[in-house]
C-alpha cells in the first residue's frame, strides 16, 4: 500500500468484505513508525528491551481501531504487563488523526494480571469505560481479547510483514466460522485486489500536539496555589507530557495565557 502524499501519514484503508458481513481496515506503518521512533530519539526516551517493540504494536492496534470506529472517535488504552511491570499507553483521535504514545516502566503498582484498560470518547463527550484481563504478553491477542468481551465481537489482527498490519473486525449478521479460520495470505489478496477499492481511506500521524500552554491548561488549576514555589527563582518549571513523554519548559506566561 503506498503511503499518502505527506510522509509523515499513513493512511488507513478500510473495506467491507461482502458475502461475509466484516470490515477490514489496513495499512502501512511504516511512516507513523518512523515518526515514532523519530520522536524517542529527539527526547531521550529509552525504552527497555522489547518494550518498544510492544508500544509500537498497541500503537498500531488502537489507530486500526479507530479507524474502524466513527471519526467522533477519540480512544486510550493503557496495557498493563504484569510479569514484565509495566504500562503502555497509547490514545489515538480520530477527528484529527493524531495517534501518540509512551511507555511507563519504574513504580508501576501490580494488580495481579494483565489488563487493558480502555476509555472511549464518543460525540458529544459520551465516554465509556471498560477493564479486560488476558493471558500472555502478546499485544495484539490482548486488543482481540478487547474485542470478545468488551465490543462484545470478534476481531482478529494481522501482521502482514515489514510495517504492514490489518484488522478484521465482525459487522452484524458476519460469517464468523469464515472470520475465526481466514488466513493471512487471503487478508493480503483482499487488499490488494483493485477490483475491491476501499470504501475509505482515514491518515494518522504520530503527533501528540501537546505545548507549554496546553499542558499549563491541564496542570494551571491544580498548581494554582504552589506556583511560585514550583517556579522557583529562575521563573520557569520543566514538566513531562504524559501522553508522549516530551519534555516542556514552562514560563509564568504559558499560565497566564492558558488562564
Amino acid at each position: 500500500m503506498k503511503a499518502a502524499a505527506d510522509d509523515s501519514l499513513t493512511a488507513v484503508a478500510s473495506r467491507f468484505v461482502r458475502g461475509r458481513n466484516a470490515l477490514l481496515c489496513s495499512a502501512d506503518f511504516g511512516p507513523m513508525l518512523m515518526e515514532f521512533y523519530l520522536h524517542f530519539g529527539q527526547n531521550g526516551i529509552v525504552l527497555a528491551d522489547g518494550v518498544d517493540e510492544k508500544l509500537k504494536l498497541l500503537i498500531v492496534a488502537l489507530s486500526l481501531h479507530v479507524a474502524s470506529g466513527p471519526r467522533a472517535f477519540t480512544c486510550a488504552w493503557t496495557l498493563h504487563l504484569e510479569e514484565e511491570g509495566v504500562n503502555l499507553f497509547a490514545v489515538a483521535e480520530g477527528q484529527t488523526g493524531r495517534v501518540t504514545g509512551q511507555a511507563f516502566d519504574r513504580d508501576v503498582r501490580s494488580v495481579g494480571g494483565n489488563v487493558l484498560h480502555a476509555e472511549t470518547v464518543g460525540e458529544r463527550g459520551a465516554r465509556r469505560r471498560s477493564s479486560v484481563e488476558f493471558s500472555g504478553a502478546d499485544v495484539l491477542s490482548a486488543a482481540e481479547a478487547y474485542y470478545r468481551r468488551s465490543e462484545q465481537r470478534p476481531a482478529r489482527y494481522f501482521d502482514l510483514g515489514g510495517d504492514d498490519f490489518a484488522l478484521l473486525s465482525a459487522q452484524p449478521d458476519c460469517d464468523l466460522p469464515w472470520l475465526e479460520s481466514v488466513e493471512t495470505d487471503e487478508i493480503r489478496a483482499m487488499i490488494g485486489d483493485v477490483s475491491r477499492p476501499p470504501l475509505e481511506i482515514r491518515h494518522f500521524r504520530f503527533e501528540c500536539g501537546c505545548t507549554p500552554r496546553r499542558i499549563a491548561e491541564a496542570i494551571g488549576a491544580a498548581l494554582r496555589e504552589d506556583l511560585d514555589t514550583m517556579m522557583g527563582t529562575e521563573g520557569r518549571m520543566r514538566v513531562i507530557c504524559p501522553r508522549c513523554g516530551r519534555k516542556h519548559t514552562l514560563t509564568r506566561a504559558d499560565f497566564t495565557q492558558a488562564a
